[in-house]
């Protein structure tokens, strides 16, 4: 079997996002046009590729960037997104069509790249897993990096169910907050984006970062771009946000993943963040979702791991997950 590699054109948008959503095992949403479109142009320098077999039917496609890493030119998929590629037809998850298409990925990046890194999806928010694509990466001679990435499930389980999950301290927490005059509810208007993107600021400030994305740019997910994906919920006490979260839904495998989680952190009488988790966490089982993905907890490729962070995390009735990422020099 050929496969035949050429950059991608603005003119195959509605190609791309309907092979990813609907003709791919392994796509999500984070590798559609429609959502790495909301980068303003010039942020990054497009690299994005399409594979196509014999009959010019599209059977691959890998969103990526060209990026200065360690002062090589490299093909990144894609540092706009969580989640790069390949995304791979459904029907091609079989050891040898795998490597085949990553061979001549491997060779197309080679003759134009120095490096190469690549995140392909994680399997709990695949429609279908892609256990030979991950395989075709060690096959190819790439570099493994393993970050820790923590879950809960939901099939079948009740609030009760839930907070029962939780360790005591957590339940504990959620316990203290319900005592109190809290309302979740979702967020609808920008003006409540705005305060809830104000509170997650607050809340990174910390660490000396900010958010990834500006109060705007959370709009136009709400109200436009991703309306059916993502959504924002707070927790009041009486009129003021204590709390606020935005998820993103991944339908192919039915599952919620927590994109921002924060809180207000002056508040010390009880804690409204135990009390956001709780209430996303039911609120995700209630739509009937499999699973939650609370996301990784290290950093640089998986050789720091933030303690604080994860042990927090296990608090809620976490499962754990690896997300793997492949890197070569060429």
């Amino acid at each position: 079997m050929e496969f035949t590699v050429q950059p991608y054109t603005a003119d195959q948008e509605a190609a791309w996002d309907r092979f990813v959503m609907q003709e791919s095992g392994n796509g999500t949403f984070l590798q559609t046009r429609n959502f790495l479109n909301y980068h303003p142009a010039g942020r990054f320098e497009d690299a994005s590729l399409i594979v196509t077999n014999e009959h010019d039917a599209i059977v691959a496609v890998v969103p990526a960037a060209v990026q200065q890493r360690d002062g090589k030119r490299t093909f990144v998929s894609h540092p706009g997104s969580t989640y790069g590629g390949p995304v791979l037809r459904e029907a091609y998850n079989t050891a040898a069509r795998a490597i085949g298409i990553l061979q001549a990925i491997d060779a197309y990046v080679a003759a134009h790249y120095e490096a190469a890194i690549f995140r392909p999806t994680v399997g709990l928010l695949e429609k279908e897993e892609n256990q030979t694509l991950l395989y075709a990466f060690t096959y190819l001679g790439y570099t493994q990096f393993t970050e820790l990435n923590t879950w809960v499930p939901l099939a079948g389980k009740s609030t009760e169910d839930i907070l029962a999950s939780f360790r005591q301290d957590k339940r504990q927490n959620v316990r203290k907050a319900m005592k109190h005059d809290l309302t979740f509810r979702g967020l609808e208007t920008q003006k409540e984006i705005e305060t809830f993107h104000g509170l997650l600021a607050q809340n990174l400030e910390k660490y000396g970062v900010q958010p990834v994305h500006t109060a705007a740019e959370l709009w136009e997910f709400k109200s436009s771009r991703l309306p059916e994906i993502a959504e924002f919920y707070g927790v009041f006490e009486g009129e003021r946000m204590v709390a606020g979260g935005m998820t993103f839904y991944f339908e192919q495998a039915n599952v919620v993943h927590t994109q921002y989680l924060s809180a207000d952190l002056s508040i010390r009488k009880y804690s409204p963040a135990a009390y956001l988790y709780y209430q996303v966490l039911c609120a995700a089982a209630a739509k009937g979702c499999k699973a939650l993905s609370f996301g990784i907890s290290t950093e640089d490729n998986g050789k720091v791991l933030n303690f604080g962070l994860v042990e927090s995390k296990e608090g809620y009735g976490s499962c754990h997950a690896l997300n793997l990422s492949f890197a070569k020099d060429f």
